[in-house]
């Protein structure tokens, strides 16, 4: 799955299940990704297969791009309360939303399978990332992401596969404990018993300090 820079009409998406959900998950996502169309019936059929839940409803993605911002909105199980876990190395187009209880889930999938590269030919090369270069960004890029969506609205669940799961580990991990870094004297939560100094002291840093 490809991450996407290009907006898409409004007009390509208006549905009556749909309506209401598109906008605001486009305006969290802060563009009109047509991944994130694909997205929001992914998450609207793994709701209506899991029914309603005993505890929380928590969810899996297995990519980062355009699904964990569907689940967010149109769940509130987020990255920030912990009830979203983005499984980055997993790089599938899929998504388990589950009972935290039980860990009952329904796992839903994009079905490489069931997209017909004849009929649906635009949304076969988003899915596997052989898209014509000259529609990389621009005008192109746009008519491009709308021939994605309108082919995709054609078929809807018709390309994704929903089969029931159970969590291996459905609960909440608990939060590591705190310890004061040795080298820069910020509080950092440890992962092992015996770590004193915080990953950036270690050497594993995302920044270099600038003034």
């Amino acid at each position: 799955m490809e991450p996407d820079d290009g907006n898409i009409s409004g007009e390509f998406v208006s549905t009556p299940r749909w309506t209401g959900d598109i906008e605001r998950v486009f305006a969290f996502h802060t563009k009109r990704a047509p991944g994130i169309v694909i997205a929001i019936s992914m998450v609207d059929y793994a709701r209506e297969l899991l029914g309603e839940v005993k505890s929380v409803l928590c969810a899996v993605a297995e990519t980062e791009w355009c699904l964990p911002d569907a689940i967010q909105v149109l769940t509130g199980a987020t990255v920030g309360n912990r009830y979203l876990r983005i499984d980055h190395e997993l790089g599938r187009y899929a998504l388990t939303l589950y009972d935290r209880d039980n860990g009952n889930g329904i796992r839903v999938f994009v079905d490489i399978s069931k997209i017909d590269a004849v009929e649906t030919p635009e949304l076969y090369k988003f899915f596997t990332r052989t898209r014509a270069s000259e529609t990389a960004a621009g005008p192109a890029r746009q008519i491009s992401n709308a021939k994605v969506v309108q082919e995709f609205m054609r078929v809807d669940r018709k390309i994704l596969t929903a089969k029931r799961v159970q969590l291996r580990d459905s609960g909440k991990q608990p939060i590591p404990p705190a310890a004061v870094c040795t080298g820069c004297g910020e509080s950092f939560l440890k992962l092992d018993a015996g770590q004193t100094v915080c990953s950036c002291c270690r050497g594993e840093a995302y920044f270099d300090e600038v003034g």
